[in-house]
């Protein structure tokens, strides 16, 4: 036998060592001088001989790669993919026979058996069972003809040749299982083993390899790098050899020319040995094939780019790009290259936390314990029903590789082109919103905004809401509540509720951070923006500073990953209906109000049930009540008719009937069972607002809401007819108003409700009935800022995969109802709005100096009419900082905006005997860790937003908020310079007919550029604004003190006085003039004020 000796070691592919896996699987081409390779990956590469280098690189395929075949200009792969197996390997599997060139399944037969080899000899196709078992099958019928009983412990590889098959297996000691160190041979024509071949190498056989020439020598290799060659007619013959490997065989195969014998590593690196001696010592290409074949194609030669010079200051725009005419590969969707099987597209799932707090580590291996939240019930199959597999998320459930990724939610997101609504000139055409294979229209995909250097003021919000209904953004300062965006339109859209927060907000709640002001004012914003895009930023900072909603999980991040978003809105709307309760409660006692008017801080959403308890050993009954919120639908047990639609199962939720066992109180028995049921008092006593949780949770009970082929409707009516009878509620569905005067009416008004595309990352949208008065049947989705109406059969269906029922609102529309709100909204007249904040000094600094006191409070007299003319300038500090990623090329994209917070805020008087003297002027307190002061651009110093440190008037974020509130609904008009983004992140929409912006008053048409409000002031004011200030100290012997940066009363001093210009201008006909002036000079001096000699202002 000739000699073996090395002649190559490469790695398979381009990945760092090890990122792809073993090499699973080699092939060498009978066509063509080459070998395939597959890891565990799913990556199949091909290697030329000459040298063996990369041939046809980068072909990704799904799950693990079995056996890379080539036939003519075709790869054929098996793979194992999440989709292709369920479960694990069983008696029940099936043998398919497949026609080659058609594909079609000729012939399917029972394995009996778990199969896990299948060779072919002469005679018979040879299937290795799991048990150690080599079945002798017919190649025609598949049918098992002859049983072999192998190996005891089961087959590790078997080959068969002519009338001989060869196998190594494991074999049992002491209960385990270990590689036997022989290699079993059975002859096929007598069905008798031979004498076995023993095994010298250590740590037993794991390949095996027939000679393809001389078919008595077998190639038999261990894991741990060792191989030897045995000659079946002449045992003593035997080759021993040693691979300079420091990692583990993973794979093996002969090429068909018996000259090259292929080892594949753990690591990724394949090793090639040859027995030609003549090419390993000249280091010729071993030949792969015993005929000669044609060469395979290269690619064209392209010359390498010209050396650069590198050193630490070089430049990256010195590296030439290539000009392309054609979509790049690199350029694909992640529809095209989707892929659960490989690392290099797929994000690992996250370690449960539990598990890394218990991990060990040995020899570079981690190992603990299962924890037992995730231990599940031992011996199930999980299922894969579709039904059940959208219920996770976060790593759990198909995601997208995204995620950007967000700070919690991630996936991928949907980016469009900008100002499409200028293009279409209407609404978005059906095409651009086609649905994915799961048939979820694209108008329900999760969105994201594309950032620019302006932020997204160049992002053509109108392309995807052409409603008078207002859009809810995604909010960057607090990721973790973006979800409740949906719950909040629901709200907004339930009129009890919405009047109930905007009545709150005309009282002086003694709160700092009130959930309840906080929502009356975004439902204030919504009801006036009119289709304009809003924010709800100061809700999710208030809602992100409680305790409670940190405890309870309720922000979407890491600790929350577990539970799906539908039900992480359940638990959302038990916490915040009860939160609004306690709050409007809070500041109905602290006001002292009559008992009439302190029906305004009910929630509309409570009512009060009664539990009764029976023990069931001494008879002993005891009721309670108390208030409740929310009901949470019951479903007919397992076993049960299913229920036909909500009316059925209303009855079962309120009662809750339930055996409990417990210590009775009366007899003192420790284990009593308890019967126990809820009753309603009356009908009169049912809300004005019935907020439901659907509670599904499991396939079965999203079942109940797929309509059947008896009862044909949907689960949700359009109404609902409640009505008690003795504490038990009865309720009927219908698709009019009902009749009847002893009787609740409720009509369906809003739906909440998970979505999840097929690659999308789940989210909540929102279906809302009747935001129209003039349709109150119409239904409108929202979709964060998508708004756009749907059909109530889309609304109500839910035979979809992609669509979870989460959270359904009813409003009582009955003859009560309505006389119940009449005489609300007759007490609400008695509720003066409370405009003391106006007048009032508010000061929460521990030291406020008077020397920094420059505003003087508006007399009583002096309250804002409507017209009312006023400038403000606000300043602001960063809370973070903006994520940008910056290409090759230069090219900018914002990743995530920087957040800002509101940190000071000057309203000066704009007309009357004091115009130009401020009555506002507040520092916020900022409660967040605040990252840069901005302090050139805000004059802001650290320090000053502190209530034990500031010295000038701080006061909380709600306090100034609701002064600004205060003078839009007084119908101020307020001048100033860039409004629009100062309101954006105030949170604040002023109607445009109440905005005098000078940024709009000095912009010529003929030119893009917007004129900075320094250098108008140079210009048109002759003054020098945003150098620094210096404060006269009130003290003779106290040094004055000098401010940096911008000051808000000088800027808002300036914008008024820019508007007093304007207004001559106009009264002249000389504004045309002035534009071009101001222009022309602003182009000499590069739109900057020319450097001057220090100066200060002062005050």
């Amino acid at each position: 036998m000739a000699e073996w000796s090395q002649q190559a070691h490469f790695f398979a592919d381009h990945a760092v060592p090890g990122m792809l896996g073993a090499v699973t699987s080699l092939y060498f081409d009978p066509f063509a001088e080459m070998l395939w390779t597959g890891n565990a990956s799913g990556q199949v590469t091909s290697h030329t001989n000459t040298p063996p280098t990369d041939h046809a690189p980068g072909l990704e395929l799904a799950g693990m790669c079995l056996s890379p075949l080539s036939t003519s200009s075709d790869v054929i792969v098996g793979g194992a993919t999440p989709q292709a197996v369920s479960g694990t390997l069983s008696e029940n599997d099936v043998l398919l026979a497949i026609h080659a060139n058609s594909g079609r399944v000729m012939r399917r037969v029972p394995a009996e058996a778990a199969i896990t080899h299948l060779v072919k000899s002469g005679r018979y196709v040879c299937a290795g069972t799991e048990q150690g078992h080599i079945q002798l099958r017919d190649p025609r019928t598949l049918a098992i003809e002859h049983q072999i009983a192998a190996h005891h412990g089961g087959l590790i590889d078997m080959q068969a040749e002519g009338n001989l098959i060869y196998s190594i297996g494991w074999t049992l000691r002491q209960g385990h299982r270990v590689p036997e160190p022989m290699i079993k041979v059975h002859d096929l024509r007598t069905l008798q083993a031979r004498v076995p071949i023993p095994m010298t190498a250590p740590g037993g056989p794991a390949f095996l390899a027939i000679h393809p020439k001389r078919t008595s020598l077998l190639a038999v290799a261990t894991p741990q790098a060792q191989f030897q060659v045995v000659d079946t007619n002449n045992p003593g013959q035997t080759q021993f050899y040693l691979l300079p490997s420091a990692s583990y065989l993973s794979s093996m195969t002969f090429s068909s020319s018996a000259e090259a014998l292929a080892f594949g590593e753990s690591d990724g690196s394949v090793r090639l040995w040859t027995n030609d001696a003549k090419a390993s010592q000249a280091a010729l290409p071993v030949r792969f094939n015993a005929y000669p074949t044609k060469p395979p194609p290269v690619a064209d030669f392209v010359l390498p780019p010209p050396r650069i010079d590198w050193q630490s200051d070089t430049p990256l725009s010195c590296v030439g790009m290539p000009h392309y005419d054609s979509r790049l590969l690199s350029a694909l969707s992640a529809d095209e290259y989707w892929s659960h099987g490989t690392p290099l597209l797929t994000r690992p799932a996250l370690i449960d936390a539990g598990v890394l707090d218990h991990a060990q580590s040995m020899q570079s291996l981690g190992f603990a314990p299962l924890p037992k939240h995730l231990r599940g019930q031992r011996n199930q199959l999980v299922s894969t029903d579709d039904l059940t597999d959208r219920f996770e998320r976060h790593g759990k459930l198909k995601r997208t590789a995204l995620a950007r990724l967000r700070g919690a939610r991630g996936d991928r997101r949907v980016h469009l082109a900008r100002f499409h609504s200028e293009q279409t000139g209407g609404d978005a055409p059906d095409e651009a919103w086609e649905a994915d294979h799961a048939g979820m229209p694209g108008y329900y995909r999760l969105l994201s905004i594309q950032y620019s250097r302006f932020g997204v003021e160049d992002f053509d919000f109108g392309y995807y809401n052409k409603t008078r209904f207002s859009g809810l953004e995604a909010n960057a300062a607090c990721p973790g509540a973006t979800y409740v965006h949906a719950y909040l339109q629901a709200l907004q859209y339930t009129r009890a509720l919405r009047v109930f927060a905007q009545r709150h907000t005309r009282m002086p709640c003694p709160l700092d951070e009130c959930l309840l002001c906080e929502a009356g004012f975004l439902f204030y914003m919504l009801d006036e923006a009119h289709g304009t895009n809003c924010q709800a930023t100061n809700f999710a900072r208030v809602f992100g500073h409680m305790p409670k909603v940190h405890a309870l999980g309720l922000l979407d991040d890491a600790s929350s990953a577990a539970a799906p978003y539908s039900q992480l809105a359940q638990r959302l709307n038990h916490f915040l209906l009860g939160e609004l309760s306690q709050e409007a409660l809070r500041t109905g006692a602290s006001m002292a109000l009559p008992t009439e008017v302190l029906a305004l801080c009910a929630n509309p959403c409570a009512y009060t049930l009664q539990t009764h308890s029976t023990c069931g050993v001494c008879g002993h009954h005891s009721s309670r009540q108390h208030l409740a919120h929310v009901l949470p639908l019951v479903y007919p047990p397992p076993g049960a008719p299913p229920a036909h639609d909500v009316a059925s199962v209303l009855g079962a939720s309120f009662a809750r009937d339930a055996v409990v066992r417990g210590k009775c109180r009366h007899c003192q028995a420790p284990h009593a069972p308890h019967a126990t049921f809820r009753t309603v008092l009356s009908t009169d006593a049912l809300p004005a607002v019935l907020s439901m949780n659907a509670s599904v949770h499991t396939a079965a009970q999203l079942a109940q809401w797929v309509p059947d082929r008896d009862h044909g409707g949907a689960f949700l009516a359009p109404y609902l007819a409640v009505h008690v009878v003795h504490g038990r509620v009865q309720a009927t569905s219908h698709t009019t108003v009902p009749p009847g005067e002893d009787v609740a009416v409720y009509t369906l008004r809003a739906l909440v409700v998970q979505v999840q595309g097929a690659h999308d990352a789940p989210h909540l949208c929102t279906y809302v009935r009747g935001a129209s008065d003039e349709d109150r049947e119409a239904w409108t989705l929202f979709n964060d800022f998508l708004v756009r109406p749907v059909s109530a059969d889309e609304v109500l269906h839910f035979g979809e995969t992609w669509k979870i029922p989460a959270l359904i609102l009813w409003e009582r529309i009955d003859g009560a109802a309505q006389a119940h709100a009449a005489h609300l909204a007759h007490a609400a007249e008695r509720l003066s709005p409370d405009t003391r904040l106006l007048t009032a000094d508010v000061n929460m600094a521990a030291h406020r100096d008077t020397a920094h006191i420059r505003h003087t409070l508006l007399a009583p007299d002096e309250l804002p009419e409507p017209g009312t003319l006023v400038a403000i300038d606000a300043e602001f500090v960063a809370l973070a900082e903006e994520e940008v990623e910056i290409s090759s090329d230069g090219t900018r994209s914002v990743l995530k905006p920087g957040t800002l917070a509101l940190a000071r805020v000057s309203v000066i008087r704009g007309q009357g005997p004091k115009e130009g003297v401020p009555f506002i002027d507040d520092h916020i307190h900022v409660p967040e860790r605040v990252v840069d002061y901005l302090t050139q651009y805000s004059g802001i110093q650290p320090g000053d937003l502190d209530p034990g440190t500031s010295r000038a008037t701080l006061v909380p974020h709600k306090v100034a908020y609701k002064k600004l509130r205060m003078l839009v609904d007084r119908g101020c008009r307020f001048i100033g310079h860039g409004l629009a983004k100062d309101f954006r992140i105030i949170n604040l929409y002023v109607p445009p007919s109440q905005v005098i912006d000078t940024v709009c008053l000095f912009h010529s048409p003929a030119h893009p550029r917007n004129l900075s409000l320094r250098f108008l002031s140079w210009f048109l004011l002759k003054r020098d604004i945003q150098s620094g200030l210096v404060l006269k100290a009130n003290d003779a012997h106290v040094p004055d003190e000098t401010h940096e940066g911008h000051d808000s009363i000088e800027d808002a001093e300036a914008a008024l006085q820019l508007y007093r210009c304007y207004e001559s201008f106009v009264r002249d006909a000389r504004l045309e003039d002035v534009l071009e002036d101001l222009y022309e000079i602003g182009a000499r001096v590069q739109w900057r004020p020319p450097v001057r000699p220090a100066e200060s202002s002062t005050t």
